[in-house]
């Protein structure tokens, strides 16, 4: 389906027309006219998808990521994300069917996800809370249909690139809006909540950030131009700064990671400390004192929130315990925390969030999630190595992309393994995208490689 056609275009002709002539009808007058005109960027934008589905892969994570909804009253009821990818699934089995020549790829991980899958479905019969066992399991279901779309329909190095773009876009946006909180001021002295989902406090926002900068990192390098090199540079520094802002002391221990991890594949380390080091000095001129009093904190691990968050994770060790085989269920440890607890009056505790990503694991999936998950994590490492050897070994654009999509996607896992020790970040969208530029990755450097050798 590279073409509309016109019985594509009659259609949504035929569609809008319908949808608009009934809201004229039945609707008061201007409310009628408002919705009949807006269906006319919509039809656009259906149009453009039906041309290039690649268009409905960014939409998906513009919604995601952009979060328009979040911010737009009235599109906050629409669910805009869940009907967005439903229907690119449709587009996309279309897509299948209507043309031989289409392969469906389905790679190691697709199989991994896909019996994560079914056992989170299992899990809302055996789960103690079914209801939220259910909107958990539905919840990876969209992700799963997200994975099969990304890495189906980002198929060339131009598409990632785009696809990496909105990805920084989106998140420098963020950062903006996290900076301007900061600066009005508010409650939490911080660049409070900026997203709903996946970015719903300082801590979520800390951490998406972190998932993102070595892609903004190494275009520093990879960029032949100074003032390319120059604008990554910047974009870098901005995405420092607002970590900064959100005073996440995870997310300061996942930034040291990140940039120590940065530093150590650059391929000029001199540079690479110089970036470095002007980066941090520019953070640490602006950075407020209370933020070094905040990251001072980490060290009082007997009080406040650490302890807490030790007796959260010994929370989670003891439901593993009581049901390790498949664990308490997906959604439910929080439900049920105050059980699990020993904490004064631990009732206060009921639907507390586990604060690690490796206790919410263990108590939510047992050892059946343990295993799908290390699985996983096995093929995608697998899937790194061979991009980055090709892109050490190869010669041309394509090693030269290998070299940095694989990279970058490396220090991304890094970034979210050190900052997920600290947030409940299982469900979110992170571990899943960056599978799915793991799958990505060996792809098209398989095929520069083939390409090469066909010279």
């Amino acid at each position: 389906m590279n073409r509309s056609g016109p019985l594509s275009l009659v259609l949504i002709a035929l569609v809008v027309g319908a949808v608009g002539a009934l809201a004229v009808v039945n609707l008061p007058t201007q409310v009628g006219w408002a919705l009949a005109i807006a269906l006319l960027p919509i039809a656009a934008v259906l149009l453009a998808v039906l041309k290039r589905p690649f268009l409905g892969v960014l939409l998906i994570y513009f919604l995601e990521y952009f979060r328009p909804q979040d911010m737009i009253a009235p599109l906050q009821p629409l669910r805009l994300p869940f009907l967005t990818t439903i229907a690119m699934f449709g587009v996309f089995i279309i897509l299948v069917i209507r043309d031989p020549n289409r392969r469906l790829i389905w790679s190691r991980q697709s199989t991994t996800l896909v019996g994560l899958l079914a056992f989170m479905g299992l899990s809302v019969i055996t789960s103690i809370n079914n209801y939220w066992a259910f909107q958990y399991f539905r919840g990876m279901a969209l992700t799963v249909i997200l994975y099969m779309l990304t890495v189906n329909l980002v198929d060339r190095r131009t598409r990632v690139r785009a696809l990496i773009g909105l990805l920084v876009a989106a998140h420098i946006f963020l950062c903006g809006k996290g900076i301007v909180q900061f600066l009005v001021g508010n409650r939490w002295g911080t660049t409070g909540s900026v997203g709903g989902n996946f970015l719903g406090d300082e801590n979520d926002f800390a951490m998406a950030l972190i998932v993102i900068f070595p892609f903004v990192f190494f275009h520093i390098e990879e960029s032949r131009r100074a003032g390319k090199k120059l604008f990554w540079a910047l974009l870098a520094g901005v995405l420092l700064v607002t970590v900064m802002l959100t005073m996440s002391r995870g997310g300061f221990v996942g930034m040291s990671a990140t940039l120590f991890f940065c530093w150590l594949r650059s391929r000029r380390k001199l540079l690479g400390a110089f970036v470095m080091i002007l980066l941090i000095s520019a953070v640490a001129a602006i950075a407020p004192s209370r933020y070094f009093e905040e990251i001072a904190s980490i060290r009082n691990t007997d009080e406040g929130t650490a302890h807490k968050r030790r007796e959260y994770w010994l929370a989670g060790m003891r439901m593993f315990a009581e049901k390790p085989l498949i664990g308490v269920g997906p959604g439910n440890s929080p439900l049920y925390m105050p059980r699990y607890l020993d904490l004064p009056n631990p009732d206060t505790q009921w639907g507390r969030a586990m604060h690690g990503t490796v206790p919410l694991l263990v108590a939510e999936m047992g050892a059946a999630g343990i295993a799908i998950y290390t699985i996983l994590a096995l093929q995608c490492l697998g899937d790194l190595r061979k991009t980055l050897r090709y892109g050490r070994r190869g010669k041309g654009e394509g090693a030269r992309f290998a070299r940095y999509f694989g990279t970058a996607t490396l220090g991304s896992a890094i970034g979210f393994l050190v900052t997920s020790s600290f947030l409940s970040a299982l469900y979110y969208p992170h571990i899943y995208l960056i599978t799915s530029f793991c799958v990505i990755g060996l792809r098209l450097s398989s095929r520069a490689e083939e390409e090469e050798e066909e010279r």
